[in-house]
């Protein structure tokens, strides 16, 4: 491919590049805003499934106002992309360029002299950023949350999310123990505690399952919530068959990760009414 305005020294890596994503079956433009509106034109643009991957190739590694611009504006777009800085190996890798991209969420591929890539810094994508509800109250819970929800967006969804499940289900098992050990449930703690996930939430859910003049601690609607969240551990564990269902996915996270702080915060409520 031609390059018009790219550095000569900023080309060895983008045709290195441009060849990853074609092994990817991934569309790559050269030089071209990746929508109309966009406030910078990166070196890539490569698509497949409604992903957008943008790099920006360079000989020596900087980090910019353009590059910020265009940060800023994919976040308030909440554009379904991420952003890269490839770079050769012989580039100096400053710690400060490096630690202002990763908390921009900004990701680096690294190109050795053989044209061998490697993702030295994964990026952020704008569309998949999970800000809990601040005003939700989450007591002892809430670090547990945050870390959570910080390591969904910085670092691994699948672990984030999967930390998220198992705090829910934490919950709701000690929510039943509360409940059994104040004579509200009519069977005994231990029991209740044998119950598979789904097994508890149907309980708390039971009216026959409750000691007079105890209702459910579980209405419909959030027993409904709570097993459609309890699916997300389907999510974490199925690999997907495809490209296209992998986008899917991701975007299926993000859904359930936002589902999960109101639901920490639901059961720390409930919990405290039964104490």
């Amino acid at each position: 491919m031609r390059f018009d305005v790219t550095p000569e020294e900023a080309q060895p890596p983008a045709r290195a590049m441009i060849r990853f994503f074609a092994k990817q079956k991934m569309k790559v433009v050269v030089e071209r805003p990746a929508w109309p509106d966009a406030p910078y034109r990166t070196t890539l643009v490569a698509v497949r499934a409604g992903r957008h991957v943008l790099v920006e190739a360079q000989g020596v590694l900087t980090y910019g106002r353009s590059l910020k611009d265009l940060v800023a504006w994919l976040s308030g777009k909440r554009q379904y992309a991420e952003l890269y800085i490839a770079t050769s190996d012989e580039a100096v890798l400053q710690a400060g360029v490096l630690g202002e991209m990763k908390n921009d969420g900004v990701g680096l591929f690294v190109v050795d002299d053989e044209g061998t890539v490697s993702e030295h810094q994964r990026a952020r994508n704008p569309a998949l950023v999970v800000t809990p509800d601040p005003t939700l109250k989450l007591g002892a819970c809430k670090s547990e949350v945050l870390a959570a929800v910080k390591k969904f967006n910085d670092v691994d969804r699948k672990d984030g999310l999967r930390d998220m499940c198992e705090m829910v289900e934490r919950l709701t098992e000690e929510v039943g123990v509360a409940a059994c050990k104040k004579a509200w449930l009519k069977i005994p703690g231990a029991q209740f505690c044998e119950k598979d996930w789904a097994g508890q939430i149907n309980e708390l859910s039971r009216k026959e399952a409750f000691n007079s003049p105890h209702a459910p601690l579980f209405a419909a609607t959030f027993k409904d919530d709570m097993h459609s969240f309890r699916g997300a551990r389907n999510l974490v564990d199925h690999k997907v068959r495809s490209k296209r269902e992998g986008t899917k996915r991701q975007r299926q996270f993000a859904e359930r990760m936002v589902q999960g702080p109101r639901l920490v915060g639901e059961l720390l409520s409930i919990k405290r009414r039964v104490k």
